[in-house]
């Protein structure tokens, strides 16, 4: 297959060149001072999270970390230690965060949900009519893509209550589903699906609410089924969590659920048999993350495109070229990345880090399919060119100009190694 275009006046001729095979390769780095790693946008170039200034191992400051030009911004943090994160989740341009403050009304000793910007700092958000400090007044979980549509919990008395906040029509509260003990924790990029739990007959049940209407559904509409959803595609069609599933070992398993295939269970459900198994984020490839629980102890894991067995992180980090410090399990995969490259998450005592990885068989193979040299591959790299992407910068001088589109041409011209 032969293409042919101008780019800036320079006529180009390029010739698809299949390689001899993607190789990935995978890095792991601890995020200085970073306690957790809560958020990542969907193009890897923002980790929201809290920071450990003081050397106690718990959180103090919130931060967000630019990766494409390593700078750092601290959050700073206003909230009563309740157990709620002051830095929950960020907008898809990073300018938007969402966490909580302490209540602006001063009147009692608790937080309210609160937006973050550049610009004006922390804005409480409110709360729902009759919330009392359990310990908070209401918390904030999760954005949409531009920050317009916030989710969260606030309380009716001491009992749970899901919310969605727009400017323009404050806070207003999902359709209370189940026994109550509604939470909303997540959702799509336009606001539009909401998903987190309820209170079932046993325990959290999953739910789901239109962003729009605002009416929410039960997986179990007897709120027999015991489970949450802890993440969702971008476009709200696929959700993922964790779910009973009435093995005789009585242990959740990771689970997602489309609108066709109903609830299905990644993998064999955990990497650890007898363990709960909790997916979190899915990459467009398909390739999850998790991790399992058993009384207090975590251990990460990722299903490499959506198919086959779990795979502990920290065993593919090293099978595929990475060093993790011997000793340290990652416990919490929290987020990846769209293109699948970036993966954040934390371990209790040990630190926030970041695992990014590479699949490409050299520094032109931009896009899928990998292994394959294309013009898929020409387009994604003047995206990221045009869009200010560091990986971009292929001659590495931390300025995006006509030399690293000549050295990109070369390296395409070249093929595979």
């Amino acid at each position: 297959m032969n293409r042919h275009w101008n780019v800036a006046g320079v006529s180009l001729s390029l010739t698809l060149v299949v390689c001899a095979g993607a190789q990935v390769s995978a890095t792991f780095d601890f995020i200085p001072n970073a306690v957790s790693a809560n958020d990542l946008t969907p193009n890897g170039r923002y980790v929201l999270g809290s920071l450990d200034s003081d050397g106690d191992f718990f959180p103090d400051d919130g931060y967000r970390w630019d990766r494409w030009t390593n700078t750092l911004t601290v959050i700073e943090s206003q909230a009563i230690a309740t157990g709620g994160d002051a830095a929950a989740a960020l907008s898809d341009d990073g300018s938007i965060i969402v966490g909580q403050i302490p209540e602006t009304s001063v009147e009692e000793f608790s937080n309210e949900a609160a937006m973050w910007t550049d610009a004006g700092g922390w804005v409480g958000l409110g709360w729902l009519p009759n919330a009392g400090v359990c310990p908070s007044r209401s918390d904030a979980y999760e954005v949409s893509a531009d920050g317009s549509v916030v989710v969260g919990l606030s309380w009716d008395g001491c009992l749970g209550r899901g919310f969605c906040w727009t400017e323009a029509t404050g806070m207003q509260e999902l359709e209370n589903l189940a026994n109550g003990g509604n939470r909303a924790s997540i959702c799509s990029a336009d606001g539009s699906v909401i998903a987190g739990f309820a209170q079932g007959n046993f325990n959290r049940t999953p739910a789901v609410w239109n962003g729009d209407t605002l009416e929410g559904t039960l997986l179990d509409p007897s709120g027999d089924a015991e489970g949450e959803w802890h993440g969702m595609s971008d476009d709200g069609q696929i959700l993922l969590g964790t779910l009973y599933m009435g093995d005789g070992d009585g242990a959740f398993d990771a689970v997602k659920w489309t609108a066709a295939g109903g609830v299905e269970v990644i993998g064999a459900g955990s990497l650890i048999g007898g363990w709960g198994g909790n997916a979190f984020d899915i990459a467009d490839n398909g390739t999850i993350v998790g991790f399992d629980f058993l009384l207090g102890n975590r251990r990460a894991w990722i299903q490499p495109n959506g198919t086959g067995p779990l795979v502990p992180l920290k065993d593919y980090i090293t099978s595929h070229g990475g060093s993790v410090p011997t000793g340290l399990n990652l416990e919490v995969a929290q987020a990846i990345s769209a293109d699948g490259r970036v993966i954040i998450g934390h371990t209790a005592f040990q630190g926030a880090w970041i695992v990014t990885l590479d699949f490409g068989c050299n520094q032109a193979d931009f896009a899928e399919p990998w292994g394959v040299l294309d013009f898929f591959d020409v387009q994604a790299y003047l995206n990221a060119f045009s869009g200010g992407n560091h990986l971009a910068d292929l001659n590495g001088d931390s300025v995006l100009n006509f030399f690293d589109v000549q050295s990109f041409l070369a390296t395409f011209a070249n093929g595979c190694n």
